[in-house]
């Protein structure tokens, strides 16, 4: 008589096969190999790519068998920036582009949410990328070398799931800020954000951190394409966002409302612009002298906002019972030591029409001079590229 096997029941049928599949998904994720190192210098492109499979294939590892057995998970490519000035350039667009491009053509398990503020907040992830120059023997930054930091946070928990970096050597990087940090009156590297990262007393969670990040990114997408009133409707709602970058925010609405011809607005954004600094206590304004000179560039196109904003800062810091430094910046370019004298000068310069402008300043203000020593991108270009270096810093300080 012939044996048969037994029959098994149709729960254990299903237990069975789901151990075969576990086992077959065991197997297929020890096939895997491992992320390879980047640690060659590459091209941007090429970085930007392996850098993007490295940082996915280390989620995937996290996953585990949960990358087979769900759907899609939804992540948001937060704004590429460069880490020393907080600046959005020409080159850190160009990497946000590639990684979009890579993920869409590359990774079926990874949905790319629009740069939307509502769509982030439907996210899973928030994907974080800087890039930092090279330094130079001299101490300058490198305008072709860079360092790029890939970050996958989780919006669930705020954990860093994944994290990657590659080299850049490419002759073609471009620091040239865009337009919005190239028009802004003040650096705002100094993350002069809304200090409160609670709402209410609670603590922010990583999804409600993402929503101003994400509704400055749709705003500054406006303001480049020229659409200035949906940009100011964006910045305005931007600046309510608990944990926003308010300096950020009520920048974009001054730049905004000037391009829109609000000038009342403009008027009264600066304003709190410089109550935000001084409370902050620290504040840098982007003012362009003319080459070896103590005086403003003469192109109005360029410095003729420079007296209203000087006033403006006069009439707050005179109702402010400290005393103010005023600290003079240069780019890294010719001798150190006159750099040093020249920032020194233009800060003085700088004093001075503060004090013509309210008399309640004289004897509560010390200019000094810096030159290079502080600089946030550090290239020694002379351009647009490294403006936010020719830069006067004005700091609140108790008085002696």
């Amino acid at each position: 008589m012939p044996l048969h096997p037994p029959r098994l029941s149709a729960g254990l049928r299903h237990l069975v096969g789901l151990g075969t599949l576990f086992a077959l998904l065991t197997l297929a994720g020890c096939a895997t190999p491992p992320p390879p190192a980047i640690t060659a210098d590459l091209p941007l492109a090429q970085a930007v790519g392996m850098a993007t499979d490295q940082t996915v294939r280390l989620l995937d590892e996290q996953r585990g068998l949960a990358r087979y057995l769900s759907r899609s998970t939804r992540v948001y490519v937060a704004p590429v920036v460069d880490a020393g000035s907080r600046q959005q350039t020409v080159s850190t667009v160009r990497v946000r582009e590639l990684i979009a491009v890579h993920l869409k053509s590359q990774h079926r398990g990874i949905e790319l949410v629009p740069f939307t503020a509502a769509a982030a907040a439907r996210s899973e992830l928030r994907l974080d990328t800087t890039l930092t120059a090279a330094l130079l023997p001299d101490g300058r930054r490198a305008t072709d070398r860079v360092r790029l930091d890939m970050r996958l946070v989780s919006l669930h928990d705020g954990r860093t799931l994944a994290r990657s970096e590659a080299s850049v050597v490419d002759a073609g990087m471009d620091g040239t800020p865009v337009n919005f940090f190239r028009e802004s009156p003040f650096s705002l590297a100094s993350g002069e954000a809304d200090a409160s990262s609670t709402a209410g007393g609670t603590a922010l969670s990583e999804r409600d951190r993402t929503l101003p990040i994400a509704r400055l990114d749709e705003a500054g997408a406006a303001y480049a394409a020229g659409r200035y009133d949906r940009a100011l409707d964006l910045y305005r709602s931007a600046a309510t966002l608990p944990g926003a970058d308010t300096m950020q925010a009520l920048v974009g609405t001054y730049l905004s409302a000037i391009r829109s011809g609000r000038d009342q607005e403009a008027q009264e954004a600066f304003a709190r612009i410089v109550a935000l600094g001084l409370k902050t206590r620290v504040m840098g304004v982007k003012l362009l002298f003319a080459p070896g000179k103590t005086e403003f560039w003469p192109d109005p196109a360029i410095s003729k906002f420079y007296p209203e904003w000087l006033r403006e800062i006069a009439r707050q810091a005179g109702d402010v019972p400290s005393c103010l430094q005023v600290v003079g910046h240069s780019s890294h370019s010719g001798a150190e030591d006159y750099n040093v004298l020249l920032s020194a000068q233009r800060a003085d310069a700088v004093r001075q029409q503060l004090e013509t402008a309210n008399p309640a300043l004289v004897q509560r203000i010390e200019a000094s001079g810096v030159g290079w020593r502080d600089n946030l991108v550090g290239t020694g270009s002379d351009d647009l590229k490294d403006a936010v270096d020719r830069r006067v810093e004005f700091k609140v300080v108790d008085c002696r």
